[in-house]
């Protein structure tokens, strides 16, 4: 057994809080990867250091640099090799998305999901897998079903994933809203990287106006809304600059966040990247979930 005497220590769930990476992630990053080594106790419980969060904290900026996590041990080594950034991994990932969308195959889909959520935060695997497969899709106008039905199924993956999540977070609650249903995969898949530190999140869809959020905010006594905008030619500015203004706490924005918004005291403008937006957020109030 790893002695933890006198060591400040945080089982799984409380480590996962703390850096926003999910205990499945975390286990295959020990098991397959050996990139975190926890502690254990007597029993075999996983228990972390504040070594370990700096350790993460390592592990993430590699992966936010587009290193697959297969190198990422090298990387950590104290001699760095000369490994080039734009490895073929990603590329691989995303073939294989899209070639399981072409032919509407939603097991594989899945599959391939599964697989990338193991090895992967759920921002730096959107940045880096899942967005650059919608981009393709979108472009694509002479196949709007395959852009359809990709939205679709992972819409529907993410959802059952945030719910699953919720059997398990008892931190604050977090209201997420978006001005546009194009923006809605980004914002789900801000929720469930949230949903990993904790936080329990809710998410109404996105044809909510800003006095739908307020009184959805007060009906689930959501401590923070975060709203997510779509650039879009939507000129109704006003009420979201209303609605910061007349919510009791800070509302988060990110996106196309009209300059107006953004200008406001009461809105905190998030960064433009998703995994910076969630490790922003965490860092900001993560020691209150």
């Amino acid at each position: 057994m790893n002695r933890l005497e006198n060591l400040p220590t945080y089982p799984i769930r409380e480590f996962a809080r703390l850096t926003g990476v999910n205990p499945v992630t975390l286990r295959a990053w020990e098991r397959r990867y050996g990139i975190i080594q926890p502690m254990r106790t007597e029993k075999g419980h996983r228990f972390y250091t504040d070594t370990h969060v700096e350790r993460v904290n390592n592990i993430l900026y590699w992966l936010e640099k587009g290193y697959p996590v297969r190198q990422v041990k090298l990387l950590l080594s104290d001699s760095v090799p000369a490994i080039p950034a734009n490895s073929d991994d990603w590329q691989q990932q995303q073939n294989d998305m899209l070639m399981a969308v072409t032919h509407l195959n939603s097991q594989k889909l899945d599959d391939l999901w599964n697989s990338g959520l193991a090895s992967y935060p759920m921002a730096v695997y959107y940045e880096r897998c899942l967005l650059p497969v919608l981009e393709v899709l979108r472009a694509d106008y002479s196949q709007p079903l395959l852009v359809r039905a990709f939205e679709h199924m992972l819409a529907r993956k993410l959802t059952g994933l945030i719910q699953s999540q919720h059997r398990h977070n008892d931190g604050p609650t977090l209201l997420m809203a978006t001005n546009h249903a194009d923006a809605e995969l980004n914002l789900l898949a801000s929720s469930y990287a949230l949903g990993a530190a904790a936080f329990r999140v809710e998410y109404f869809g996105h044809c909510l106006t800003p006095t739908d959020i307020q009184i959805a905010s007060q009906i689930v006594s959501s401590s923070w809304v975060w709203v997510h905008f779509h650039p879009s030619n939507n000129d109704q500015v006003q009420p979201w600059i209303d609605f910061a203004q007349q919510h009791e706490r800070t509302v988060f924005v990110s996106g196309a966040v009209p300059a107006a918004l953004s200008a406001s005291e009461k809105t905190v403008r998030l960064p433009e990247q998703t995994a910076k937006q969630v490790q922003m957020f965490i860092t900001t109030l993560g020691g209150q979930a």
